[in-house]
């Protein structure tokens, strides 16, 4: 009942912005990872009570800062609310069972990170991160493409048509999250080795920066070689599932690689 009325902005939030449209999904992902690991749920040992009195105390402070602040931004007030829950959750969980029982729902419990919204200081780092990246990247394709460009800018491209600039809705700072929350579900789903997991994780970076880049440059090209009103063309205002898509290509490759070797590996050993 505490809670009632942050959640319920943050179910609106979630429905009301494309950037958190995840977040209704979260929590169903980790009570279904809490489940699959009902099965490999050891004897219960005596719960951590001082870690779990720490987490709540951070919960309540949390709580307190959030009625308590007149936030400038939405996001910036559900973020505190949302986290303080998540960290009730954890407390409550390290409160009930032991450290045995916890580490085989670690990742059901951790992955409620993501159940946070992104507060306006990340989500504007993380905009001018990937805004600056696919720049660079998308300049160096459209240049080995033999297509004439000017930079006046980090930002901005002279082209013999048009004059383009990359602005912060260019940074698909959204669809980045959302690979990088596959990468993580993915690697938890089908790679039992960490730094596997981790390598998937860390390889959608460069690869968003990429997808980001390679739709600048379609871009690009199609305002030289067919014409400047193609920068009104769907690819540019509605193309970012069908570029998400094709990232999904080397992604799963790469995930097909990974879980291919971690099996020779076990067969290897075995044999």
């Amino acid at each position: 009942m505490a809670f009632f009325k942050p959640l319920y902005g943050l179910i609106q939030l979630a429905l009301n912005t494309d950037l958190h449209s995840h977040l209704i999904l979260i929590p169903v992902a980790s009570v279904y990872f809490a489940w699959i690991k009902k099965g490999e749920i050891p004897v219960a040992t005596p719960p951590n009570k001082t870690l779990a009195i720490a987490t709540a105390i951070a919960a309540a402070a949390l709580s307190a800062y959030y009625w308590t602040t007149d936030f400038v931004s939405v996001e910036n007030g559900l973020a505190a609310s949302t986290l303080a829950y998540v960290l009730l959750i954890i407390a409550a969980a390290l409160f009930c069972f032991g450290p045995n029982v916890l580490r085989t729902q670690i990742f059901s419990l951790w992955f409620l990170i993501f159940f946070v919204p992104m507060p306006l200081i990340v989500q504007d780092w993380a905009n001018t991160f990937f805004q600056y990246t696919s720049a660079e990247v998308s300049y160096q394709m459209v240049k080995s493409a033999n297509i004439s460009i000017f930079r006046p800018g980090p930002l901005t491209f002279e082209l013999s048509t048009i004059q383009i600039h990359v602005a912060p809705s260019c940074s698909g700072i959204r669809s980045s999250l959302v690979l990088v929350i596959t990468s993580i579900v993915a690697g938890e789903l089908f790679l039992n080795s960490k730094w596997k997991r981790w390598f998937l994780v860390l390889f959608v970076i460069p690869l968003a920066i990429v997808r980001n880049a390679f739709r600048i440059s379609t871009i690009s090209y199609l305002c030289v070689h067919i014409g400047p009103h193609m920068i009104d063309h769907w690819i540019h205002h509605k193309g970012g599932p069908f570029f998400f898509g094709l990232s999904l290509i080397p992604f799963f490759a790469l995930l097909y690689w990974l879980w291919k070797k971690e099996k020779q590996s076990i067969a290897k050993i075995e044999d």
